[in-house]
């Protein structure tokens, strides 16, 4: 038996406790079942966790106040309903019909690619604008100037997928990427967030930079309803867990994502990011391992490995940074992890390459800093400089204490202001690692260090 929620018209499954659109609790009535959908149980369960999810979000999001870097954008997520794709307002009405105009699946897809990287780069127009839950693609549109740098993939595949969809493409939908765009660096950097782009026919639009591919280029799965809720769950818990203000909740929220998306790697490896935050270290590593034996990844062994650091395990930190430099050896972050753990590596004669080397063949912008840093050929004065534009442009605790590290005592003040609360105690491992114990003790000074 379904119900149906007499404010909104809302179907539901039989149990739920209130309406997933609207959220009453009061308005739920019997009706005749609807057709069966795939893992219908799975998807009442995700969803009532999503709805929650926004409610609870929202308060957090009023009682907190907003990191500096990042005003605005809300921890919650769309409560979702039945459909994580729907465009409720019409606050996207003039897009769609530009898009619905095109009659031509290819140039409409490609059309909306366009519209939301012009959105993504264009000038900031209000930057006082604020973005209360829930997440929506209406919502999403509105805050993308102001707001672009803390505005995920999952997040503008989403945008795109719903515009299409609303413009009447009944083949777009959200999928997961399943391989780097480059063998030698990692598909996740984060290891925790996803890799995601829109699909749309035959096409991929990868979305964080606005093009359109042919969908045989790009290994990728495409999401159901139950794991693209997964994916957005996920997500809200990462937010969650990084404010520090409802990690329980966001325990809860992970692992309702990995029940839901239960064939990647992704939603493990986004509850380990959690389980660290929260000081459960062995549950992390578990996840992680788990998420390994899926797909082993040089984000997911650097995670590992800084996992490991923290809970003391220094050995099996190397190893891990050791597999992740050689299954990404064109990523600089694995390097970086080398050069820290250099000393450990060379007693346990672990065969690690040369991390500097590394750095040199490295692609991102930074990394050339990163190279300067370890570089013989170096001059003190172009090395001190590099050191101050990688610790300025960092916010990895790994990236920022090896930039500490070279700058010395000086960077002390500097270093508490930059490391956010709920990364000090990994910046702290490293920075003992790397010999700079007056700098570790400085920042476990600092007020919040612990958290």
């Amino acid at each position: 038996m379904a119900l149906e929620c007499a404010h909104c018209g809302t179907r539901c499954d039989d149990g739920s406790p209130r309406c997933p659109r609207c959220l009453r609790a009061t308005h739920l009535a019997p009706v005749e079942a609807a057709p069966p959908r795939r893992a219908p149980l799975r998807v009442a369960a995700l969803v009532g966790a999503l709805a929650l999810a926004a409610v609870g979000g929202a308060v957090v999001a009023l009682r907190r106040t907003p990191a500096p870097d990042a005003p605005g954008v809300p921890a919650a997520v769309a409560p979702a309903a039945t459909d994580p794709l729907a465009v409720e307002t019409p606050a996207l009405r003039a897009v769609v019909e530009r898009l619905r105009a095109e009659r031509d699946a290819t140039a409409r897809a490609r059309m909306a690619a366009v519209e939301v990287h012009q959105r993504r780069v264009a000038p900031v127009a209000d930057d006082d604008e604020d973005a209360p839950p829930p997440r929506a693609p209406d919502l999403l549109w509105r805050v993308l100037p102001s707001q672009r740098e803390r505005v995920t993939e999952l997040d503008l595949a989403r945008l795109v997928a719903a515009l299409l969809r609303a413009a009447g493409d009944t083949t777009a939908a959200v999928a997961e990427r399943t391989a780097p765009p480059r063998i030698d660096e990692p598909l996740d950097p984060s290891a925790s967030r996803g890799a995601f782009v829109a699909v749309s026919g035959e096409h991929v639009v990868e979305v964080t930079q606005g093009t359109l591919v042919g969908a045989a280029s790009v290994r990728h799965t495409a999401l159901t309803a139950a794991e693209l809720a997964g994916a957005i769950s996920s997500q809200a818990a990462l937010e969650l867990a990084a404010s520090g203000a409802a990690r329980d909740r966001a325990v809860q929220y992970a692992s309702a994502a990995v029940e839901a998306w239960t064939d990647s790697p992704a939603p493990l490896a986004a509850r380990a990011k959690v389980w660290a935050l929260a000081g459960s270290l062995p549950l992390a590593e578990s996840d992680l391992r788990a998420a390994i034996a899926m797909r082993d990844d040089g984000a997911l062994q650097l995670a590992l490995a800084r996992v490991r650091l923290l809970d003391g395990d220094v050995v099996g930190a190397a190893r891990a940074s050791v597999r992740a430099a050689a299954l990404s050896p064109a990523w600089g972050a694995a390097a970086v992890a080398l050069l820290a753990l250099r000393p450990v590596n060379e007693q346990l004669d672990a065969g690690a390459p040369d991390a500097c080397s590394l750095l040199r063949q490295a692609r991102a912008p930074w990394t050339d800093d990163a190279y300067a840093l370890c570089s013989p050929d170096v001059a003190d004065d172009v090395r001190a400089a590099a050191a101050r534009r990688l610790f300025e442009a960092s916010r990895d605790p790994l990236r920022v204490a090896f930039a500490a590290s070279m700058l010395g005592a000086d960077a002390g003040p500097a270093l508490r202001a930059k490391v956010a609360p709920h990364a000090r105690r990994e910046a702290i491992a490293w920075l003992s690692l790397l010999g700079r114990p007056e700098l570790a003790a400085a920042l476990r000074e600092a007020p919040d260090a612990g958290r």
